[in-house]
């Protein structure tokens, strides 16, 4: 369950607009007893988890790109396209994403000198030139010590 987000896209400001815009319309549509605004609001849930759910990263910043574009034109809410992402948690999980995305290029580039794992202890990516025979390798995040074979 850790890792099932890894990989996806997450809440963005398009989805958090979706869902601020879905429970207006279910409000709207309890206080004025309107049962077709509950089922669009419920329609607009689903695709804003969707959205936050999908693998198709480049397609939904395209769309997120498009609706802060869109989003900056109307000057009561240019606040927020200012942050186009870069800010608060948008820009924290992205900068999560490129560093995971760059430790795992680089584990590709060296694959054939060196072997990877992760400790059994804290999770921490290790690493130990490959061809040595069998090493003592101490965690330097938890210092937890185990032996492995390279």
């Amino acid at each position: 369950m850790n890792d099932f987000m890894n990989g996806r896209r997450g809440v963005d400001e398009l989805t958090t607009a979706l869902g601020f815009a879905s429970m207006v319309l279910a409000l709207i549509g309890s206080i004025f007893s309107i049962s077709w605004l509950g089922w669009i609001a419920l329609i607009i849930v689903v695709l804003a988890l969707v959205r936050a759910f999908s693998t198709n990263i480049g397609a939904r910043e395209n769309e997120n790109d498009a609706f802060l574009g869109a989003v900056s034109k109307v000057p009561f809410l240019s606040g927020l396209a200012s942050s186009k992402g870069t800010a608060g948690r948008a820009g924290a999980a992205q900068a999560t994403f490129d560093r995971k995305k760059r430790t795992a290029q680089t584990m590709w580039e060296n694959r054939k000198t060196t072997m990877y794992f992760k400790c059994k202890n804290c999770g921490q990516i290790l690493s130990v030139p490959r061809g040595k025979g069998r090493l003592r390798v101490t965690c330097p995040k938890c210092g937890t010590q185990m032996e492995k074979k390279s």
